[in-house]
């Protein structure tokens, strides 16, 4: 195998981890899961559950609607779990949520016990505990799960092996992204055709809800992604393609490239690999900013790989590209993540109208200027510099924490 076949593959392990189906916002279906493997393992009746969560999952799990009910919070998460979660289906846990779980659900909160810690990478650790004790641990992804212990027996531990994932997505380039978007694999783009077709689904589910913020704001491109986040944020049961471990930026980085292209009667084949163009840089981007962050990836990194789907419809020219890109992160990248909620619809509103705005500029070859803000003379060290940027505030996530769901 030659050097770029090996990078062809490197990228098609890299989408592959980063591209799943969920039903509901990937943070409380993350501690669902951990439940639902956790109960596979446990024996009589159940007495608790503890869960203890990165600081980061907890913040988006405060406000967030579960999916197929109006109710939120981690206990009722658990609690569904339990009751009706499948394991083997992953982020798609919560497939099978009905009324009757719901109901059986609101039974077992009061042995649910929920905790957060100061860490800053995505880590659930949770305890049940019936005539045993089952240990579940999910780390780096939503769906990794990497240690169950029963009754002090280590069943499954792969922690030590996380960090590959990340640095497979480090050793590759946006010129490898640019260069492999030409000759993908045929199983990726089938994915990518069925991530257009869920997320644009709920895109145009959410238009037709009266009082849904995109339906509110009208017909345009970022009023259907604010329609489809909406839908996804208020407890829809209806699965959506997510990217780099959110369903927001699933929808954020492929309806819009989707609805442009397919609008303008740009062929199916053209618009399928500006869509795995904008899901592959939004990919690349969390890859130095962390699956979960104090920074909005729905309103500032999905719509940079938007921006660079968009302007990959009119033009292969690398260097458009990537000011596409850059234009988005200099401009938006100070939008904060203040947990998952409803109005997560309209951040992304916004990121979609500067993707939008971004393309019109670099295909006239106007790239913010090096020197701008934070903004460096190659794309690459722009994206390099938000890993910095993103720990300096550190302490953000701590703060507004303690104004959730306070009026």
């Amino acid at each position: 195998m030659n050097a770029f076949d090996d990078v062809r593959e490197t990228i098609r392990t890299v989408f592959l981890d980063n591209v799943k189906l969920s039903y509901g916002c990937t943070e409380p279906v993350a501690v669902g899961l951990s439940v639902a493997t956790g109960k596979r393992y446990l024996i009589g009746e159940l007495r608790n559950i503890e869960v203890t969560t990165d600081r980061n999952t907890y913040k988006n799990g405060l406000e967030v609607s579960l999916p197929g009910t109006h109710l939120h919070g981690f206990e009722m998460a658990a609690a569904l779990a339990y009751v009706a979660g499948v394991s083997e289906l992953g982020l798609q846990v919560f497939k099978d949520v009905d009324s009757d779980a719901v109901n059986l659900a609101e039974r077992l909160k009061e042995r649910i016990v929920i905790r957060y810690e100061n860490d800053m990478k995505l880590h659930i650790r949770t305890k049940m505990v019936a005539d045993n004790e089952v240990l579940v641990e999910i780390t780096d992804s939503h769906d990794n799960i990497s240690k169950i212990v029963v009754d002090g027996k280590e069943l499954l531990n792969t922690q030590e092996t996380i960090a590959s994932k990340k640095d497979a997505v480090r050793s590759i380039t946006l010129n490898d992204i640019f260069g492999y978007i030409e000759l993908p694999h045929e199983d990726i783009l089938k994915i990518v055709e069925d991530a257009i077709t869920y997320n644009l689904q709920i895109s145009e589910k959410g238009m037709d809800v009266e009082g849904n913020f995109g339906n509110t704001l009208g017909k345009g491109i970022n009023a259907y992604v604010a329609a489809g986040i909406d839908e996804r944020m208020s407890g829809e049961l209806m699965p959506v393609m997510t990217v780099a471990g959110s369903g927001n930026q699933g929808i954020a980085c492929t309806v819009p490239v989707a609805l442009e292209g397919l609008s303008s009667g740009i062929e199916k084949e053209r618009v399928v690999k500006a869509v795995l163009l904008s899901m592959l840089v939004t990919i690349y981007v969390k890859g130095y900013t962390g699956k979960l962050t104090p920074i909005c990836g729905a309103g500032s990194i999905a719509s940079s790989g938007a921006a660079a789907g968009l302007t990959y419809l009119y033009t292969e020219d690398y260097d458009k590209l990537k000011s596409s890109i850059n234009n988005v992160l200099a401009t938006l990248f100070g939008m904060t993540c203040d947990g998952a909620k409803r109005s997560c619809a309209l951040k992304a509103s916004v990121g979609t109208q500067m993707a939008m705005n971004s393309k019109v500029l670099s295909m006239k070859n106007v790239n913010i200027p090096c020197g701008n803000g934070f903004a460096a003379r190659d794309v690459e060290e722009t994206i390099k510099r938000l890993e910095i940027l993103t720990s300096s505030l550190r302490n953000f996530d701590q703060e507004i924490i303690d104004f959730i769901g306070h009026c």
